[in-house]
């Protein structure tokens, strides 16, 4: 279980004043807030034509990114992913933790990074909040 700040705990409040949608985690980095909505409430939290969301960016004035949750790790990586082509998920199992590679095509590569990195940054962040463990990504 991820302890929430004062400060998660605020913006979770605002965003589901905002949007109606369950929020189970957020997470605040210097360039964006991330929100994990519960399954089947994405398109609650976005809005007609992407109204909460605009309204949720301008309260934030910052970069907003929601994903859906899922029990499932393979979803949920896929998820965080969004439109990015996922080729394979392999989980690797050491004793005491977990990597999961993630192999997307070569051409997606730096769509799955992300500009400076934030993208894979964050999705590392929340995997490991989400279900401890590590990412990597491999692309062919």
């Amino acid at each position: 279980m991820v302890e929430l700040s004062n400060d998660d705990i605020k913006c979770i409040a605002e965003f589901e004043s905002i949007t109606g949608a369950a929020v189970k985690d957020c997470l605040i980095t210097d360039k964006a807030v991330a929100f994990i909505v519960a399954e089947g409430q994405l398109g609650k939290a976005i809005g007609k034509k992407g109204a909460n969301i605009t309204r949720v960016r301008q309260r934030f004035a910052r970069q907003v990114l929601i994903f859906e949750d899922s029990s499932d790790m393979q979803q949920f990586i896929r998820n965080l992913f969004g439109q990015i082509p996922i080729k394979s998920i392999n989980v690797h199992e050491k004793l005491d933790s977990s990597t999961v590679f993630v192999t997307v095509d070569e051409k997606d590569r730096g769509s799955a990074i992300g500009r400076n990195g934030d993208r894979i940054k964050l999705a590392r962040a929340l995997l490991q909040r989400r279900f401890g463990c590590d990412l990597r990504l491999v692309s062919r």
